[in-house]
């Protein structure tokens, strides 16, 4: 029963933001029939009390989102410590016996925890302004508070991030595990001579740093570095705007993400893992998923872009819950309101068109194609008829990745429809997920001639990577699992996931969204410093922008700096790469910005996990990465992102009802003050109407404005 490896289990988890003392409670979430929505039902959770202790209740009754005081209970996920044993390699849970067996005791497992919040960083550029939260290695059962400091702050001060504590094992418990708790979702702000009522305290001093007044462009970037190293989308801090620029109120929120290390150490023994974790906002609408998720990531980054070509009932059962998360995300979204064209503050996809590319002004569908309830009901006739030629159909109208560009009538028409994928233009599934749709319909159609779905297994073990990724902890709510975080983020609520992309190549750190080189590592490429990359390993990174412009000509389409290409995602042009070469050189391409000068490096492919492992590498993301592109405060993503394309988590369209025409009828979720008498009567989204929630609303208080939503209706308001 020799110790040959640790592992920390979850490798990701999602830790949420709120202000009740008590955690949430676990629940499973059951699929009732085909097309109704998913049911919270009450699972086992585990207590752990100040000392450590653990203990286990059930509840009876519906799960409840907030205290009695109306806070909203934050999701504390657990971690639990796993080893590899012998030469067979079986993973099994770390107890105080299997210590023992190994000279050890639970006071040779050594706990520690660096979380960050670089999103002051990520804008001015300013070392001092990377917020770091170190907690020293501990065996003891104590809750540790999470400390960020910075060297910006004022003397003293340090922004709450949460705590970390060591949980007792006992006979009932005898695995090893760790619970982050994360912080309230309160926003801090700058010293100044007036007192600021939106903030909790002043912990950033505006004599060391310059956070506060911190200035972009509110128009078009100019196109140089400056202007290109801005995030994608630029200006998302609280500010506010003169003729020029947009000028930061000097906002500092609590979001952060990071590392949790367990080492074992002993007699012949010294091994250490980590597991990742990211604080964000409530899932405010629990019982349903966005329909591409980190999970979807992950999974196309450890197993490739394709799927079996042979595709079997397990499968098919994998697909069924793609088109039921996009039928979760349609119920959600007003999208008629979204298929308009125009200008208007707002409205969706169709807008976008113009406002980026000045194509004509056109509704992406016929209006009553669009409508809310007949998109929701189009979307339940596949999942209904699976089993069927409706499946084939589906995936005949999927949107290639490389195709994100075609703004012809039919290329946005494609599937999913009206919604943003992670740089702000028509989404497409991963890779991997188009595959196995497409590789279930061909085995539908032909007679379901695949291999039989695998007999459940009778435990739970994580014996291989793709079960390691999927692993859910004793006591963790579905709404701790990668597979409810967004990954079509613009930029993104739990995390913005393209960060992981950015420091892929080795020796150059590329931009979240945009084919574009931040930075340089070493001396011998800091000429690649504010170039275009264009290439790797042969593979195009841009693709053609094409549609009607705005007088009904089709054509190349030009962005505000002339590019009628854009940059395509991340995550599926270099799904091949990343699979294919991991620690290989491959030959890359990069293009002066005004295309004057080429220059061809060789660079190493940095491996994506770590080694045996479905962790995220380290050398990948540092702690604070992985948010620092985010909204600043958070706050501000439920008001600068007027397009609902992540519902699941933040929803738009709400107690929605048909009308005796045939549409539909319903509430803006941030529309204020709404009762059981409220009129269904859709408000559309601008931040400037003050019937709506404002910024100063969510960042003074947002627990108590933003309302959970269940079946797609409102919990009752707020006291």
């Amino acid at each position: 029963m020799a110790i040959t490896e640790i592992r920390l289990l979850p490798p990701l988890a999602l830790a949420r933001l709120g202000s009740s003392p008590e955690p949430l409670d676990n629940y499973d979430l059951a699929v009732p029939d085909a097309v109704a929505p998913r049911a919270i039902v009450p699972a086992p959770s585990l207590r752990l009390d100040t000392d450590g202790h653990l203990t286990v209740t059930q509840g009876e009754g519906p799960v409840e989102f907030r205290d009695h005081e109306g806070r909203i209970k934050p999701v504390a996920p657990f971690f639990e410590l796993w080893a590899k044993v012998d030469a067979a390699g079986e993973w099994v849970p770390v107890t105080e016996a299997l210590l023992s067996a190994n000279g050890l005791s639970v006071a040779s497992v050594k706990w520690s925890a660096h979380l960050g919040n670089h999103k002051l960083h990520r804008r001015t550029n300013d070392p001092n302004d990377c917020i770091e939260a170190v907690v020293a290695p501990f065996s003891d059962h104590a809750a540790h508070a999470v400390e960020g400091a910075c060297g910006n702050f004022l003397d003293g001060a340090t922004l709450p991030l949460g705590q970390v504590q060591f949980a007792r094992p006992s006979p009932d418990h005898p695995g090893l595990r760790l619970r982050f708790t994360p912080a309230h979702g309160k926003v801090y702000g700058a010293h100044s001579a007036v007192p600021d009522p939106d903030i909790v305290k002043a912990i950033y001093d505006s004599a060391k740093g310059g956070w506060r007044g911190y200035r972009e462009t509110n128009d078009t970037p100019p196109n140089n570095y400056a202007g290109r190293r801005l995030t994608n989308p630029a200006d998302i801090f609280a500010g506010y705007d003169d003729d020029v620029d947009h000028i930061s109120y000097g906002y500092v929120d609590d979001e952060c993400d990071g590392i949790i290390t367990a080492s074992l150490e002993g007699p012949g023994v010294n091994l250490q893992c980590f597991a990742r974790v990211a604080a964000g906002p409530p899932a405010f609408a629990p019982d349903s998923k966005p329909v591409r998720t980190v999970a979807d990531e992950l999974e196309q980054a450890l197993l490739g872009p394709q799927a079996d070509t042979v595709a079997s009932e397990e499968e098919v059962a994998a697909v069924s819950d793609i088109v039921r998360r996009a039928l979760e995300t349609v119920r959600l979204m007003n999208t008629g309101q979204l298929n308009q064209g125009g200008t208007t503050r707002g409205v969706g996809m169709a807008r976008m068109d113009i406002l980026d590319v000045n194509r004509k002004s056109d509704p992406i569908f016929e209006p009553m194609v669009a409508e809310a309830l007949a998109i929701r009901a189009r979307h339940e006739r596949v999942l209904l008829a699976l089993e069927s030629g409706s499946l084939t159909w589906f995936a005949r109208i999927l949107r290639e990745y490389d195709q994100v560009g075609d703004l012809t009538d039919e290329g946005r028409r494609r599937m999913p429809g009206m919604m943003r994928n992670a740089d702000g233009r028509h989404l497409a599934l991963t890779r991997r997920q188009v595959s196995k749709i497409r590789a279930a319909a061909n085995y539908l159609v032909t007679g379901r001639t695949g291999p039989a779905a695998d007999a459940a297994p009778g435990g739970v073990r994580p014996l291989n990577l793709s079960a390691q990724l999927d692993y859910r902890a004793q006591g963790n709510p579905p709404n701790s699992r990668p597979d409810t975080a967004i990954s079509n983020a613009f930029p993104g609520l739990e995390m913005d996931f393209r960060n992981v992309w950015k420091r892929l190549l080795a020796g150059v750190v590329l931009h979240e969204s945009l084919n574009f080189v931040l930075e340089t590592e070493m001396d011998e490429l800091a000429p690649l410093k504010g170039m275009f990359i264009m290439q790797i390993a042969g593979v195009e990174l841009t693709a053609p922008v094409t549609g009607p412009d705005a007088n009904g000509v089709v054509g190349p389409l030009k962005d505000a700096y002339g590019n009628d290409h854009m940059a395509l995602e991340w995550s599926n042009v270099l799904a091949d790469i990343v699979h294919q070469h991991a620690g290989q050189p491959v030959h890359c391409v990069f293009q002066s910005m005004d295309g004057a000068q080429r220059i061809e490096r060789d660079l190493t492919v940095r491996p994506f996990f770590e080694k045996d492992s479905a962790v995220i590498a380290r050398a990948l993301v540092e702690p604070g990465a992985l948010t620092q592109s985010l909204c600043a405060p958070w706050q501000n993503d439920y008001r600068e992102c007027s397009c609902f394309y992540w519902a699941a988590n933040r929803p738009d369209y709400v107690n929605v009802e048909p009308r005796a025409d045939g549409a539909s009828s319903g509430n803006n979720w941030m529309q204020k003050d709404r009762t059981s008498s409220t009129p269904a009567v859709y408000i559309n989204d601008d931040w400037q109407d003050d019937r709506l929630l404002s910024h100063t609303d969510l960042v003074r208080d947002w627990e108590k404005a933003l309302r959970f939503i269940i079946a797609n209706k409102d919990e009752p308001p707020v006291v």
